[in-house]
């Protein structure tokens, strides 16, 4: 019978078998001058579309921020008009 430790032995050599294998198969297609320059050049296509998806992220978002501060002023323009009323029906 295995016990958990045996388990988790055997969990820790495989993963770090495969971890091993990656790290050997990028390294063996980097030596490789022409496969590092698609990879740079992909790289760079990935940068660019980070940017620009960070770009229209930051306008949604302050697009949205401007239309709750809109509604926020108004609910506070609302409420002093009522407020004004309340004390022009009390005098």
């Amino acid at each position: 019978m295995m016990n958990k430790k045996n388990v988790n032995s055997i969990g820790a050599g495989i993963a770090g078998a495969v971890v091993g294998a990656a790290v050997g198969a990028a390294a063996v297609a980097l030596s490789d001058p022409k496969n590092r320059k698609k990879i740079e050049k992909e790289f760079e296509v990935v940068k660019k579309e980070g940017k620009k998806l960070y770009s229209n992220m930051q306008n949604k978002v302050g697009e949205m921020v401007s239309e709750e501060e809109k509604k926020v002023t108004k609910t506070v323009s609302d409420a002093k008009e009522k407020v004004s009323k309340v004390k022009k029906d009390l005098k």
